[in-house]
C-alpha cells in the first residue's frame, strides 16, 4: 500500500490576520522619555571600521614583513667586517690548557692577508679576501677574568676552543656563567686535534663534545679546525653569522686600542698626588657615533675627558684605496670660527674639545648649607592642605575614652584593617642584630680562613693553625641570619634605656601598604649631592633613541686617535704591566652623575655564606666596575619596601647603592672578595630602577607576654618596663601571633605592666606584637678604581688548599 502525505493548508493572500494584543510588551514614549531624561543612545560609531583585507592582500603583507626582517638581518651582518665598517671583533677563548689561542691565530692567518701593526696586546687583524672582511682577532689573557669580561662584552662574536677530550678549566667555566649573566654575544665553537684520533673514532669524539656544548649551548653545532680549508669554512661562517644583541655594545660608541702612548703634561693637573698627562689611545670606532666634548670612560679607573680626535691611516684596509673619515653633516671642523682640518704625515685632526659644549666632569652636586632651611608654606599651599583635608569624607569611629586626635590618628578602624599587608609571623624572643644610631656601623667582611688540610698535619701544631677568634666570628654572622630567617625583625626592649629613646627615630604604621610616607622627609645629608630625574623613564627613552649630542659625531668604523686628558700614570702601567686589553668606553648622557641605584640580585648557589646588609661587594655594571656598600630590600610593587638584614638566599631582592647613572636593562655581576684575596661571584641581576625615593623601611617588633586575661582585655608584661615608655607608645596598634587586634588602654604601676584590649579573647599562650619602622638609607662608599685580585678568583667559597689539590684554585 502506497504511503500518501497529508498536504497541510496554507492561507491565501486574502486570508485576514488579526493584530496581536500587545499591551505591557513596550513602555510608553512618556515613560521612555523620563527613564532617558534626555540622553540618546549611540546608534553608530563614527570611528573607521578595520578594513578586511583579501587573502591575495595578506599573503602579500606577510612576504613584506618576512622581506624587512630578512633585510635587516642582512644589514646587521654587512656592518661588520665591510668597507668602511669596523673589522669583525672575534674573542678566542680556549677552554683548555692543551690548546692554545695562537695555534688558532696560526691557522686563520694562513688563509687571509694578514697585515698586523705593531700592538701591544695579544691582537690580530686579517683581511678575508674570499668574503671581502675583516677580523680582529683578541686573546685576553686566560687568567684574567676582567680583562676577558671586559672584551667579551664589546665583542661580536665569542670564539671557543675546545681539545679531544671537551674538558673545560674551571676558569673558563666561571666566565661564561659571567659571560652569560652580563650578555653573550653570538658564540662559535670549534674543535681542534681531532687528525691525532683514528679516523674510526674521530665521529663518536666530535659527538661526544656536541654533547657538552649542548648542555650550555643547545642548537649550536661544533666545527672542526685542523686545516687551511677548515679555517677558511670556520671564517665564512662567522663572517655570515647572525649577530645577538647586547645592550652595554650596541648602545654607545667604544674603541678597542690597538696601541696607545701616554705623554706627562704640565697644563693637566688633577687634584691627586699621582702624576697626570695625556693618553693617547688608537683603534677602531664601534658601536654608535663618537663625539668628542662628551665624556669617555676606562673600565676599573674612573671617567674622563676628550682632547681631540685625530684620523691616522687604516693599518689595515680591506682595499689600498684612500680612505676618507665621513662626518655626520659638517663636512669642517672649526674651533673659534677657524678651520682645524689639518694633514701632517697623513693624520688628520677630525675634531676638536669645545670648552662651551664639553660634558662637565662633575659627579656630585656641592650641597649648599642655606637650602636645607623649613620656610613657612605659602598661603596658597595652606588653602590647598585645607580643601585637600575638607574633601575627605569624615566618618565617626569607637575610639577609647580620652583618645586625642593625635592618637586616634594611629588606631585603626575596620575597614583598614581589613586592607592591611600581612605581616610575617613566626617570630620569638631572640635579641635583634644591634647596629648604630644612625644604622652606619661598619659590618666587616668574613670569609674562610687558610687553613692546611693535609693529611699529614702534625697534631701538636694543628691548634697553632686554627684561628679561633675568626672562626667565632663566622659562627656568630651564621647564627645571626639563621635567627633572622627564624624570627624576622624581633627585639628585646633594653632595659638600661629607656625605649622611647633607644627606638627615637622608629614610628607606627596604621597600615604598612596603605599609609603615607613622604619621600623628602628627614632625608641624610649625602641626598644633597646626588642627582635625581623628574621623569626618569622619559629621559631614558629620549637618550637611547638619539644618535649623538653632538652635530660633529664620528661615525663607528672609523681608525681613530683619542687623546683623553688628565690620566693617571698609574692607569698606564696597569695595562702595561699585565698586558691586558684597553677599552674606551663612551658615556651617554647623565651617565657620570651620581644618584641611588637600585639593582634586582639573585644569589648563585655556589656561595653560600652570609651576605649582611652594607657589606661591600665589588659590581660589575654594564661597562663599569665599582665597589659599594648596598642595603637590601624586598622585591615588591608597593611604595614602601621593607629591609633585610641579610641578602637573601631563596628569594631575589633589590640591592640599592649610591653609584653613577645606569640605564635599565643593564646587565649587574656581584663579586665578594675574600679574607685571603681572592674573589667569588655571589649574584647576578639588572639594573631595576635609578630612584631615590624608594622608601625603605626597617621593621621592629617589640613582644610581651599575658599576665592576666579578662575575656577581650588582659594585663601584658615584659613589652615595657617602665610608665613613661608605655604612654609615648600607647597611641601605636597591637597584634597578636593568632591574628587578634587591640591597643594599650593604661599603664598599670610602675614597672612596665598595662591594660590592652583586644577584638576577641586572648589566650593564654599567645604573644603581643607591636611593629615600628623606620626609613634606612644606604652608605656612601662608592669607588671606581679595583685593581685585580690578589689572590685571583674561585668558583665557590671552599678553601684555597682544598682547590689547589683538586686543581680547581684560578690564580
Amino acid at each position: 500500500m502506497a504511503d500518501f502525505k497529508q498536504e497541510v493548508h496554507k492561507p491565501g493572500p486574502l486570508k485576514q490576520k488579526n493584530k496581536l494584543h500587545k499591551h505591557g510588551r513596550h513602555k510608553s514614549k512618556g515613560s521612555i522619555e523620563n527613564l532617558s531624561k534626555g540622553r540618546v543612545d549611540v546608534k553608530s560609531f563614527t570611528g573607521q571600521k578595520l578594513k578586511q583585507l583579501r587573502r591575495i592582500d595578506r599573503k602579500n603583507q606577510l612576504k613584506q614583513l618576512r622581506d624587512k626582517k630578512r633585510h635587516e638581518v642582512q644589514m646587521s651582518k654587512r656592518s661588520l667586517g665591510t668597507d668602511n665598517t669596523p673589522p669583525h671583533l672575534v674573542v678566542v677563548l680556549s677552554t683548555s690548557l692543551i690548546v692554545g689561542c695562537q695555534e688558532v691565530l696560526s691557522l686563520l692567518s694562513g688563509t687571509c692577508k694578514a697585515d698586523p701593526p705593531p700592538t701591544l696586546i695579544s691582537q690580530t687583524t686579517l683581511v678575508f679576501p674570499v668574503t671581502k672582511q675583516r677580523f680582529t682577532f683578541v686573546c685576553p689573557p686566560p687568567e684574567d677574568l676582567d680583562a676577558i669580561l671586559n672584551v667579551v662584552k664589546i665583542a661580536d662574536t665569542l670564539l671557543l676552543v675546545y681539545d679531544t677530550t671537551g674538558e673545560t678549566s674551571p676558569l673558563v667555566e666561571l666566565a661564561l656563567d659571567c659571560a652569560f649573566a652580563q650578555g653573550l654575544p653570538s658564540t662559535f665553537h670549534i674543535v681542534q686535534g681531532l687528525d691525532a684520533v683514528a679516523i674510526k673514532k674521530q665521529g663518536d669524539t666530535k659527538k661526544r663534545i656536541q654533547g657538552i656544548i649542548d648542555k650550555r649551548f643547545p642548537k649550536e653545532k661544533v666545527h672542526r679546525l685542523d686545516s687551511e680549508q677548515d679555517a677558511c669554512n670556520v671564517l665564512r661562517f662567522i663572517g655570515s653569522q647572525k649577530q645577538r644583541p647586547v645592550f652595554v655594545r650596541d648602545a654607545r660608541p667604544h674603541l678597542l686600542a690597538d696601541s696607545w702612548s701616554f705623554s706627562e703634561s704640565t697644563e693637566c693637573y688633577d687634584d691627586h698626588d699621582d702624576a697626570t698627562g695625556v693618553l693617547s689611545v688608537s683603534g677602531y670606532l664601534r658601536g654608535k657615533d663618537l663625539s668628542v666634548n662628551q665624556l669617555v670612560h676606562i673600565t676599573g679607573f674612573g671617567d674622563y675627558q676628550l682632547i681631540k680626535i685625530e684620523a691616522p691611516p687604516d693599518p689595515c684596509p680591506l682595499s689600498k684605496k684612500l680612505k676618507t673619515v665621513p662626518h655626520n653633516d659638517n663636512a669642517m671642523i672649526t674651533d673659534d670660527d677657524q678651520c682645524v682640518s689639518m694633514v701632517d704625515g697623513g693624520i688628520k685632526v677630525l675634531a676638536v674639545a669645545d670648552p662651551a659644549k664639553q660634558v662637565s666632569l662633575m659627579s656630585e652636586v656641592v650641597p649648599d648649607p642655606m637650602e636645607g632651611e623649613q620656610t613657612w608654606p605659602l598661603e596658597e599651599e595652606l588653602k590647598e592642605a585645607q580643601l585637600r583635608a575638607r574633601s575627605k569624607r569624615k566618618e565617626k569611629r569607637m575610639l577609647p575614652k580620652g583618645t586625642s586626635e593625635y592618637q586616634a590618628s594611629w588606631i585603626l578602624d575596620e575597614g583598614e584593617r581589613q586592607g592591611e599587608e600581612e605581616e610575617e609571623e613566626g617570630e620569638s624572643e631572640e635579641e635583634y642584630y644591634e647596629d648604630s644610631e644612625d644604622d652606619d656601623c661598619d659590618t666587616g667582611s668574613f670569609g674562610h680562613t687558610d687553613m692546611d688540610t693535609d693529611d699529614n698535619v702534625d697534631p701538636d701544631h694543628y691548634d697553632a693553625l686554627y684561628n679561633m677568634e675568626d672562626d667565632r666570628k663566622q659562627l656568630d654572622i651564621i647564627q645571626a641570619e639563621r635567627m633572622d630567617q627564624l624570627f624576622p625583625d624581633e627585639v628585646d626592649t633594653p632595659r638600661d634605656v629607656s625605649a622611647r629613646v633607644r627606638f627615637a627615630k622608629y614610628r607606627g604604621l596604621r597600615s604598612f601598604r596603605n599609609s603615607p610616607w613622604d619621600p623628602k622627609e628627614n632625608l641624610p645629608l649625602d641626598y644633597a649631592r646626588i642627582f635625581q630625574f623628574s621623569n626618569f623613564k622619559s629621559t631614558k627613552k629620549k637618550v637611547l633613541s638619539s644618535k649623538t649630542n653632538d652635530e660633529d659625531g664620528i661615525s663607528s668604523g672609523n681608525y681613530l686617535t683619542l687623546y683623553i686628558a688628565n690620566v693617571p700614570r698609574r692607569v698606564v702601567e696597569c695595562f702595561q704591566l699585565k698586558s691586558i686589553p684597553l677599552v674606551v668606553h663612551g658615556l651617554l648622557p647623565h651617565e657620570n652623575k651620581m644618584s641611588v641605584i637600585n639593582f634586582v640580585l639573585k644569589r648563585t648557589p655556589n656561595y653560600t655564606s652570609p651576605i649582611r646588609s652594607k657589606d661591600e661587594l665589588i659590581f660589575h655594571c654594564g661597562l663599569r666596575r665599582f665597589t659599594a656598600s648596598p642595603i637590601y630590600s624586598q622585591h615588591t610593587l608597593a611604595d614602601k619596601h621593607k629591609s633585610e638584614r641579610f641578602f637573601r638566599k631563596d628569594c631575589v631582592s633589590v640591592a640599592t647603592v649610591y653609584a653613577p647613572i645606569s640605564y635599565p636593562p643593564t646587565k649587574v655581576l656581584a663579586f665578594k672578595q675574600l679574607e685571603d684575596g681572592s674573589r667569588v661571584l655571589v649574584a647576578t641581576g639588572s639594573v631595576y630602577s635609578v630612584n631615590p625615593d624608594r622608601i625603605i623601611c626597617k621593621k621592629i617588633i617589640l613582644s610581651g607576654h599575658p599576665f592576666k586575661i579578662f575575656k577581650r582585655s588582659a594585663v601584658i608584661r615584659y613589652m615595657f618596663y617602665n610608665r613613661d615608655d608605655i604612654m609615648w607608645f600607647k597611641p601605636v596598634e597591637l597584634k597578636t601571633k593568632l591574628g587578634l587586634r587591640g591597643h594599650i588602654k593604661e599603664p598599670l604601676g610602675t614597672h612596665g605592666h598595662m591594660k590592652c584590649v583586644f577584638d576577641k579573647p586572648l589566650k593564654a599562650h599567645d604573644t603581643v606584637l607591636m611593629c615600628l619602622y623606620k626609613r634606612v638609607f644606604p652608605r656612601w662608599s662608592y669607588s671606581p678604581e679595583i685593581g685585580p685580585p690578589p689572590s685571583g678568583w674561585r668558583l665557590d667559597e671552599s678553601t684555597r688548599e682544598e682547590e689547589e689539590d683538586d686543581d680547581e684554585m684560578l690564580l
